[in-house]
């Protein structure tokens, strides 16, 4: 009942206006103390303060009375839970103590081994350097030995190189005063060797030795620059040629000889009395540049065919294999697939600026055809004849034990893909004016029939005209005669020319009723019927004579022509 008073009475101070303010969580003593003097009671509310604290006191007491054996037990836990942290932290104490203890075991030899690992490593740094220093003093030594020897010994020279440049590699080796002087030395001596290897390459490709070239090639192998000098020595071949042969195209050198200056803004072309020199210039440049081409492909061939048998004396590497690796085409292959392609492109690109110099080349087409057919066959001759000089030469360094398919000797003009036509290729730059030619010579030899059988005419050929006829067959098949394709071109349109001739002359024939009669004499119709088989059979009888007085008539053209002649037999 007591207890029940108590409750009620600490709910009844919890209620009150005048202790509500210390319940809120934003109580705030300041604000609260401002509000009871700005209200002038401070007295009652002194009063009130000194209840609620003795009735606040009596509560206390009266909890702790009720629940004094929970709050024994809750302060025997609090002394039995310090007393287990203080063996916790008696316990972490101690194995802090042992990590320390093996901290100092352990950490001190590490840092005594990595030291002494980073001693080792800058000992091994230091010989390495100090043997790579002996070795490039001996070297250097003995490349001026080697350098003193001239030619000779310019592949040891070569090789010593090699090694110091193999020495040089992956270190730093400035600031070494033991070896400076060395080092411009040898700096010195690789740009004499190179230039001396350089020398003796081009003088061996000029007169085609073998030995000095594959010395020169041996050099480079060695220095390793192999690949690259051949590069720049076939792509300095390329760029001559290409030079040469727009110079003799060149329509202002051909037209103004003595290098003399026309009128600016006018377009260059010969002078009428001048086109007869204009063509012998022209012809004179062709057949320089045909020389010129000849020359630069038989060094390049005799070039390949010395990397294709040369090989290293010590790894027995083929050169040629060191060039073409990496699925690169060969060197003949690469190189004359750019000439025909600078033949095509510079011949396109003059006749495109000069109509007088197209006009020119195809109406000699036979001429031009009949430069490069010689080209043709001087190359193969060089080939021929390079392949039995390096058959003959002793100072390849060919390994004994090579096969001996490896040894034989073979034709290596071109090294490319099997359905590669090096013949084809050249003679592709010509296609433009080979069709134009022929178009011209087809037009030259149907003039005369169209000038004999004139439109709404009646008599056939006199014996003159078809001589004419004939004199013109024959001379479009002689000029034709250079190359068997041009000739098997020309004889085609000598057949259409039969042809035509056989059908002008079959319009002429009478076939009216008095043409058949065979009782009177011979009719008007008649003798013209008799004119017109006899002229046919001149024209065949003439033509058979062509065919069988010409040299090497090619069976195609022979029979293109034939037949021509039997379809249309009277």
């Amino acid at each position: 009942m007591e207890g029940s008073k108590e409750i009620a009475s600490s709910n009844a101070l919890l209620k009150d206006e005048c202790y509500v303010d210390f319940c809120t969580e934003d109580f705030d003593v300041k604000t609260y103390t401002a509000q009871a003097i700005h209200h002038a009671v401070i007295a009652e509310q002194l009063a009130k303060l000194a209840q609620g604290i003795s009735q606040l006191d009596k509560e206390l007491h009266v909890q702790v009375v009720a629940r004094h054996e929970d709050l024994l037990a809750q302060a025997t836990g609090i002394e039995s839970l310090e007393g287990v942290l203080q063996m916790m932290q008696t316990r972490i104490a101690a194995l802090q103590g042992a990590v320390d203890r093996i901290r100092t075991k352990i950490v001190d030899p590490y840092n005594k081994i990595l030291a002494r690992t980073d001693q080792l490593a800058r000992l091994q740094v230091a010989c390495d350097l100090l043997r790579r220093i002996i070795r490039i003093l001996y070297l250097s030594k003995r490349l001026q030995g080697q350098l003193q020897g001239g030619s000779r010994e310019v592949t040891k020279a070569a090789q010593s190189l090699s090694e110091l440049d193999y020495l040089s590699q992956g270190v730093d080796l400035s600031g070494i005063e033991v070896i400076e002087n060395d080092l411009l030395f040898i700096s010195r001596a690789r740009l004499e060797v190179e230039n001396q290897a350089k020398r003796l390459l081009e003088q061996g490709m000029e007169i085609q030795n073998p030995t000095q070239v594959g010395t020169a090639l041996q050099v480079f192998y060695n220095l390793g620059s192999l690949k690259e000098t051949i590069g720049n020595v076939v792509e300095g071949y390329r760029s001559s040629i290409q030079e040469n042969v727009a110079s003799a195209l060149d329509i202002k050198v051909l037209s103004q000889p003595g290098n003399a200056r026309g009128a600016p803004g006018r377009a260059v072309m010969p002078t009428p009395g001048n086109t007869a020199a204009f063509r012998a210039a022209l012809w004179t440049n062709l057949e320089k540049l045909i020389d010129q081409i000849c020359a630069a492909c038989g060094q390049v061939q005799h070039l390949q065919k010395v990397l294709t048998k040369k090989r290293d004396p010590v790894t027995h590497v083929c050169f040629i294999d060191e060039i073409v690796k990496d699925g690169q085409a060969d060197i003949m292959y690469t190189f004359w697939s750019s000439v025909t392609q600078i033949l095509s492109v510079e011949f396109q690109k003059a006749t495109g600026a000069s109509s007088f110099l197209k006009q020119t080349l195809e109406g000699e087409y036979p001429k031009l055809l009949r430069l490069y057919n010689e080209l043709w066959k001087r190359l193969q001759q060089y080939s021929a004849s390079i392949q039995g000089a390096l058959a003959s030469s002793g100072g390849l360094d060919l390994p004994i034990d090579l096969p001996a398919s490896d040894l034989e000797p073979q034709n290596l003009f071109i090294q490319a893909k099997q359905d590669y036509d090096p013949e084809k290729a050249l003679k592709d730059s010509l296609q433009p004016y080979e069709a134009a030619y022929l178009s011209k010579s087809l037009s030259r030899l149907f003039d005369p029939i169209n000038l004999v059988f004139p439109q709404g005419g009646r008599n056939p050929p006199s014996t003159d005209e078809l001589e004419s006829i004939i004199k013109t067959i024959a001379s479009e098949l002689n000029v034709a005669a250079v190359d068997p394709i041009l000739t098997l071109a020309v004889a085609k349109n000598a057949a259409k020319t039969v042809q035509l001739f056989c059908v002008k002359s079959e319009q002429l024939l009478c076939t009216q009723g008095d043409a058949s009669q065979v009782i009177g004499p011979l009719t008007e119709g008649q003798r013209r019927n008799v004119a017109v088989v006899n002229s046919l059979y001149k024209l065949q009888q003439a033509v058979g004579k062509v065919i069988s007085g010409m040299a090497s008539f090619p069976p195609a053209a022979e029979q293109s022509l034939t037949s021509a002649l039997e379809g249309h037999s009277f």
